[in-house]
């Protein structure tokens, strides 16, 4: 082979390696996709803390039936340290059947949840001794018997359609059986409870008066660039409008309102909509807010919408659910395709008490009366009926007030009970 030779084959070798080079530039497709990955979440700290599901869901009241007498906890804090100490009792035999109704012993304890629970959690909120798995429907009463004469009792959980149940068996009775019947008697702890019953299920009530605080407080804010580390998976590419209450990295979206005290995000990008179980909306609802520290205040779950994908948060305060019209005291989140859409939260709290004054509230049977004897209200679409704090912002002071009401839950709405005019109409005021 002569020195031409050598030399046009290299020269071929360099132009074909040129045009190689130039196909793949030129056909080269960047993953941008990576991008706006939006499983991807950074890890941040917005100010709040971690939760976990029995962290997360409460019982709403826990009532002692014995005989024909019907007791609760004056305070919540009395109820959630007692359910605290009923989740440590290890259960036995457990078994599922078909539901027998309610139970109907003479001595019993109920436990109301404010909404449907999901069955696969009764592993977080009770103790079992043998390795079980939650049942697929859901539930919102637990009750637990006790049997005077032979000193057994069991635990028993009724499906929400009324057609399947669990049940347990509590042993070491001695220990609780003596610490129920101290309760139920502890006159300094309980106090006597009324019923509504002209809904689908009986609803409980504090038959006297109750007296509760109206509280100030120093309202704590959180920096919305906070939630652009937590809720974009590329900070760097988000950019706000001129006032700031705007925020997007050319796909999804963070609107600051309320004067910066809300925040609302979404991601348009996630249409579809498959349905998922309540237990998997939970998981992945409470796990993307704890990524960013983000239960601010103590929330509480409420409930789900499962035709929407949607779940919501209440904030509570010393075990009083807090109520707003402008949505300040409710987490909300909505998922489609497996990914966040929407997520609408406060961007306030209860800081330091600043204030506090008395204030005295209907008791459970005047609320329960006037109800029943006023056509305002379609007694078969209450559902619910509470005390809570109205929350209000008050501007000029940078303060939150904490003023304790009656509430409804009518018809899917939480309605003051101050609201109603039970001689016209019902407006809405201070539910969200």
């Amino acid at each position: 082979m002569n020195y031409e030779t050598i030399k046009s084959f290299i020269l071929f070798v360099l132009v074909g390696i040129s045009f190689l080079l130039s196909f793949i530039l030129w056909t080269y497709q960047p993953k941008y996709d990576l991008l706006y990955d939006t499983s991807y979440v950074n890890e941040v700290d917005v100010g709040g803390s971690e939760k976990t599901k029995n962290e997360l869901i409460e019982p709403g009241r826990i009532i002692f039936h014995k005989d024909e007498q019907i007791s609760g906890f004056k305070k919540p804090t009395e109820r959630q340290r007692f359910f605290k100490e009923l989740a440590s009792w290890v259960l036995y035999g457990y078994k599922e059947t078909e539901a027998e109704g309610k139970p109907s012993s003479d001595r019993m304890v109920e436990i109301v949840f404010p909404s449907n629970i999901p069955g696969d959690v009764i592993t977080n909120l009770f103790t079992f001794h043998d390795d079980v798995s939650g049942p697929t429907w859901d539930f919102d009463r637990v009750y637990i018997t006790l049997d005077n004469d032979q000193q057994t009792s069991e635990l028993i959980i009724i499906s929400a359609d009324n057609q399947r149940q669990i049940s347990a068996t509590i042993e070491k009775l001695e220990t609780y059986y003596y610490l129920l019947s101290n309760i139920e008697d502890e006159t300094e702890i309980t106090q006597p409870f009324t019923t509504f019953d002209f809904g689908a299920e009986t609803i409980y009530l504090p038959q006297e008066k109750t007296e509760l605080a109206k509280k100030t407080f120093i309202a704590s804010t959180i920096e919305p660039e906070s939630f652009v580390n937590a809720l974009f998976a590329s900070p760097s590419v988000v950019t706000p409008n001129a006032n700031e209450t705007y925020f997007t990295d050319g796909q999804r979206g963070m609107k600051i309102v309320q004067d910066g005290r809300r925040l609302e995000y979404i991601n348009p990008l996630q249409t579809s909509s498959n349905n998922v179980e309540t237990i998997d909306l939970i998981d992945k609802s409470m796990n993307q807010i704890n990524e960013h520290k983000g239960w601010t205040n103590n929330f509480l779950f409420e409930r789900v919408d499962l035709t929407a994908n949607q779940i919501n948060y209440r904030m509570y305060y010393e075990g009083y659910p807090t109520f707003d019209g402008y949505h300040l005291t409710t987490i909300e989140q909505m998922w489609r395709d497996q990914e966040l859409y929407k997520y609408n939260r406060p961007l306030v709290s209860v800081g330091n008490l600043l204030n506090s004054a008395e204030k005295t509230l209907p008791s459970g049977e005047e609320v329960v009366e006037k109800i029943a004897n006023s056509n305002v209200l379609e007694h078969q679409n209450i559902e619910d009926i509470r005390i809570g704090y109205t929350m209000q912002y008050v501007e000029d002071a940078y303060s939150l007030t904490l003023d304790p009401e009656w509430y409804i839950l009518y018809d899917g709405n939480w309605l003051s009970y101050d609201s109603v005019d039970f001689k016209g109409t019902a407006t809405k005021k201070g539910g969200d």
